[in-house]
């Protein structure tokens, strides 16, 4: 069975050479036409294309350092919402900085420098009426694209090597000139906003600074901590003294009675004690730095808020101050930020037309065409011969186009 298929193959192809064979003028003239013109067509009419690529690197990270600053200056507590001061604060990551790399390449501005700098409109023979024609014109031979390794790779093609290479220069020289014009323009905003926030800051820190010296100097409430403990062991030594006075009174009473000379003297020495713990209760002593129990939550609250928002306040005055700082740098600077990697060449070597698989192509599908037409004409021949009603209707067909051609 399989002897059989394989001698019905070979047969089917003898027969579709035979047919070939048989109008052999007709296929070779079939098969040379197409070949001859796609020679002369891929070797002399169309124009050559050369391709010029450069692969860059993505601006380097420029994230603010504004957040550690606060974690280090308050402490870890704002460590987990750090995170988003800088988004708050609209400075751009490095995600951001690479977007904006990539819209000023693919910015009509830029293409539109590039067209006027080297004449594309003569060099591309463009006879339109319409600049968007001409800029569309030019993005057909310009491509931008991140590589596996997440570098941009910019390319131009033209049918002048020399003008390639030359445009893309242009094109990296002009897109690192605008991110920096970007980058300054951003630095200024941004330092111009610290500066405003650095002023009032100063301004709101040197006023509470003043009502914090002021309530400290009114209540006599500089350090609560030492403050506290200074007055609960003063009151502890008053109620020691009391209690070893009032024992004393007790034993000279009962020894002596109350008209005694040494009773009349513990007496005093008691009032002078009780009225030296009432006044300290009251705060009569908060000259000396003791501090009335009574309102001593009270002070220590207030104290603590005061505290609290100097702190605040001085934490944000310092990170503010390093911002406006860093946005001056910013703003100076004039570093390239696209570095290059592989720089663009003079590249002769032609990228289209593709001679190679151009030419095998267009012999391949000449030799189809040729093979179909043949074998056609081969079997229609046959039938004539036998008198199908096939060569019936090829012979009507062709009586057509015979009498359309006496006319």
């Amino acid at each position: 069975m399989r002897q059989q298929e394989s001698l019905s193959f070979i047969e089917v192809c003898l027969q579709l050479v035979n047919g070939n064979l048989k109008h052999i003028k007709l296929f070779s003239a079939i098969v040379a036409i197409p070949t001859i013109a796609m020679f002369v067509l891929v070797m002399w009419v169309l124009d050559p294309v050369y391709r010029s690529t450069a692969v860059v690197t993505p601006p380097a990270s420029s994230e603010s350092s504004l957040a550690s600053g606060i974690s280090s200056i308050l402490g870890s507590s704002s460590k987990n919402g750090s995170s988003g001061l800088s988004s708050m604060l609209n400075l751009s990551t490095t995600a951001d900085d690479e977007d904006v790399v990539w819209t000023i390449f693919n910015s009509w501005e830029l293409h539109d420098q590039v067209i006027q700098k080297f004449d594309l409109a003569r060099h591309y023979k463009f006879k339109g009426k319409y600049a968007a024609d001409l800029l569309k014109e030019f993005r057909k031979n310009f491509e931008i694209k991140s590589n596996n390794e997440d570098m941009f790779e910019i390319t131009v093609e033209d049918k002048d090597y020399k003008l390639a290479a030359q445009m893309v220069d242009f094109m990296l020289e002009k897109a690192d000139s605008a991110f920096n014009a970007f980058k300054t323009s951003q630095a200024k905003q941004s330092r111009l906003y610290f500066q405003s926030r650095l002023d009032s800051c100063e301004k709101n820190l040197k006023e509470l600074m003043k009502k914090f010296a002021k309530f400290q100097a009114d209540n006599n409430f500089y350090d609560p901590e030492i403050q506290m403990e200074s007055t609960i062991k003063y009151l502890s030594d008053l109620q020691g003294k009391r209690e070893d006075i009032s024992m004393e009174l007790a034993y000279e009473k009962d020894d002596r009675g109350e008209r005694s000379k040494r009773y009349d003297q513990l007496s005093k020495r008691y009032h002078t004690v009780n009225a030296a713990m009432q006044g300290t209760l009251e705060g009569k002593d908060k000259e000396l730095g003791i501090v009335p129990l009574k309102k001593s939550p009270k002070l220590n609250a207030e104290y603590l808020r005061y505290e609290t928002e100097i702190k605040i306040q001085s934490a944000l005055y310092q990170m503010l101050r390093v911002q406006s700082e860093e946005m001056q740098i910013e703003e100076s600077k004039k570093l390239t930020n696209l570095h290059i990697l592989e720089p663009p060449w003079e590249n002769n070597k032609k990228v289209f037309p593709v001679r190679g698989p151009m030419m095998i192509f267009a012999f391949a599908l000449s030799v189809i065409l040729g093979t179909v037409v043949c074998n056609l004409l081969a079997y229609l021949q046959s039938e004539e011969e036998k008198g199908s009603n096939v060569a019936k209707q090829w012979l009507a067909l062709k009586g057509v186009f015979r009498r359309n051609k006496g006319r």
